[in-house]
């Protein structure tokens, strides 16, 4: 039950940040959408065709065409070499960038003495599955940003997180490399290319930046580290910049060895991710309690899409993976994963509590990992079979592995939610579970003083609590010297649910009031005030303090009934005295007179 946050409560440092926050998310949404919407007027399906560099400057060698694709219907083959160094520099580069549908692509091709010219006109580029992923993911991750932008721009580290997402995922659809943006205005193409290449190499470093936020002052390790993130990131961005200034003017060929070889492109690439996830682990092992759940929570989700950038980096380096999709397809759902994951946590379970929805959504990534990843694998094992089975054969499979993999989500979720837990979320389960402990000891404390006593103490400590007070009704019209007319104290009485202190106008200082409740009658209000730690109170855990105030509130009772000389007892015997007065003399008025 999360706490909302208001303009009222907002520092005029913090509104502006709202604004800022809010306009970045808006230009990434709008990013996105342009990007998809030219994507689907202009992009042109790949050419089936793949090339390395020969040493020549401008000069590649054509190392593999697909059957049946354009270009091999317009005479391109293997062993061919394309000639660059006549090439005007807008034809060059749409060489590098994707390709307009229905625009013919001309290329001078050099095969042994002969120079030949080949045409070819790339069809429309129908959206794949994988892709479908990608823009929804895309579109997911700047709405989750946008939802932390709005409810919680007093948070560093909220504005840090929300900063990352924004830029991450907007450049992920303008760089040259890997990106979706096209525009048949080559000053729009190349416009686009180069802030993609901006946002990426200023978004991965961030995680850093988040880090560091965390046990301050940081140690030489977590310093040298965001330096190296910091210093990866300007090399790769000059790297990028350069090679797009390179297919335009051609003053390096941009796919020699300089540019193009294992070192930038590929182990620069892996690097530039790497030190951010290496500072973020780092920081884990440096804080405690609350700060280590939030950066793990952090690194287990948003961490993510960093851990698939070093992988497919690697990986690339095998020429058998890197010529095929399987690659692409997993990077591309992978994007999936974790804003779908955040954004479930949110919305399904009501959560502003960054910590425990990056949890759920922690779980929910590696369930979706889990079950992705055996998807993929039985395709790859089954793959020779299915290409040679009938169409109906390969459905009837397909809807098998499928509803296979639905029939498992449980058995998966419930696994991989125990791993987690146990592994990096056992502080915040076993605090949970003290909580519920002394919630069923409760009854067994014979003193009244010492039960609010370890009450108190239990809250304070394993649910931390700032402070935590417990108002009794004290017969005479007040609870804890709150007149019992006060909207919250009505509130718990009609409702017998937990009321959030800051939705309703009340005397009552705190975060959250919860009823303590006995034979259907309010004895007492439980209100706690905020975590120390600067979280709100999770869903699971508020479940917990509401059973040990309901808890506390039975065992007062038998501690009032069975007291001597307590209020409530005199009371009782008070109430019990006079009922059986008027039923006395109700039964003696009944009785006809004799005489």
């Amino acid at each position: 039950m999360p706490r909302p946050t208001d303009a009222v409560s907002l520092t005029r440092g913090d509104v502006i940040w709202r604004r800022w926050l809010l306009a970045l998310c808006a230009f990434g949404i709008v990013v996105e959408l342009c990007t998809f919407v030219n994507a689907y007027r202009f992009y042109a399906a790949p050419g089936g065709y793949g090339t390395e560099s020969t040493g020549t400057p401008f000069v590649d060698r054509v190392t593999y065409v697909t059957p049946d694709s354009v270009t091999a219907h317009a005479g391109l083959r293997v062993g061919d070499l394309i000639d660059f160094r006549a090439t005007a520099p807008a034809a060059r580069y749409r060489f590098a960038s994707p390709k307009i549908a229905g625009q013919p692509v001309t290329r001078n091709v050099i095969r042994g003495s002969e120079k030949l010219t080949i045409t070819y006109v790339p069809a429309r580029w129908y959206v794949p599955w994988h892709a479908q992923f990608f823009v929804i993911g895309t579109l997911w991750a700047l709405l989750f940003a946008a939802f932390l932008a709005w409810r919680r721009p007093e948070s560093e580290e909220a504005r840090v997180l929300c900063i990352l997402l924004v830029l991450l995922y907007t450049s992920g659809q303008l760089s040259l490399e890997s990106g979706a943006w096209v525009s048949p205005s080559i000053e729009a193409q190349i416009a686009g290319n180069v802030l993609g290449e901006l946002l990426t190499h200023l978004a991965w470093p961030l995680l850093a930046v988040y880090a560091l936020l965390f046990a301050r002052p940081p140690n030489m390790l977590r310093r040298v580290l965001a330096a190296l993130s910091w210093l990866t990131a300007a090399i790769a961005c000059a790297y990028g910049l350069l090679t797009i200034a390179a297919w335009w003017s051609g003053f390096v060929d941009p796919m020699g060895p300089l540019l193009n070889g294992p070192f930038p492109a590929t182990i620069l690439g892996a690097l530039e991710p790497l030190f951010p996830l290496l500072c973020a682990i780092a920081t884990i092992a440096a804080v405690r309690g609350q700060e280590r759940s939030r950066i793990t929570w952090t690194l287990l989700t948003v961490g993510f899409p960093y851990v698939v950038a070093i992988a497919t980096d690697l990986l690339a380096l095998v020429p058998s993976v890197a010529q095929g999709l399987t690659l692409v397809q997993i990077q591309t759902v992978c994007v999936f994963i974790a804003p779908l994951g955040m954004t479930y946590a949110l919305l399904n379970r009501r959560l502003l509590d960054v910590g425990f929805a990056l949890n759920r959504a922690a779980i929910f990534a590696g369930v979706s990992f889990v079950l992705i990843g055996i998807f993929v694998l039985a395709e790859w094992l089954l793959a020779d079979w299915l290409q040679s089975a009938s169409r109906s054969a390969n459905v009837a499979v397909t809807g098998a592995l499928a509803l296979c993999l639905g029939l498992s989500i449980r058995f998966v979720h419930a696994r991989v939610e125990h791993v987690i837990d146990a592994v990096f979320f056992r502080k915040r389960r076993e605090d949970e579970e003290a909580i519920r402990t002394f919630a069923r000891e409760a009854p067994y404390i014979t003193e009244k003083s010492i039960l609010l006593e370890r009450a108190a103490a239990t809250l304070s400590k394993h649910a931390d609590s700032s402070f935590v007070r417990i108002l009794l009704a004290d017969g005479s019209g007040t609870y804890g010297g709150v007149n019992e007319n006060d909207p919250a104290l009505v509130a718990l009485r009609a409702r017998h649910a937990v009321i959030d202190l800051h939705t309703i106008e009340t005397k009552i200082d705190g975060e959250f009031a919860y009823p303590m409740a006995a034979r259907g009658r309010l004895v007492g209000a439980l209100v706690l005030g905020p975590k120390r730690s600067g979280e709100s109170y999770a869903p699971d855990e508020s479940n917990a303090i509401a059973q040990l105030a309901q808890s506390v509130a039975g065992a007062l009772d038998v501690l009032t009934a069975s007291t001597p000389g307590l209020a409530g007892s005199a009371v009782t015997l008070d109430a019990i005295y006079d009922a059986v007065e008027k039923l006395t003399a109700a039964v003696q008025g009944s009785i006809p007179a004799q005489g």
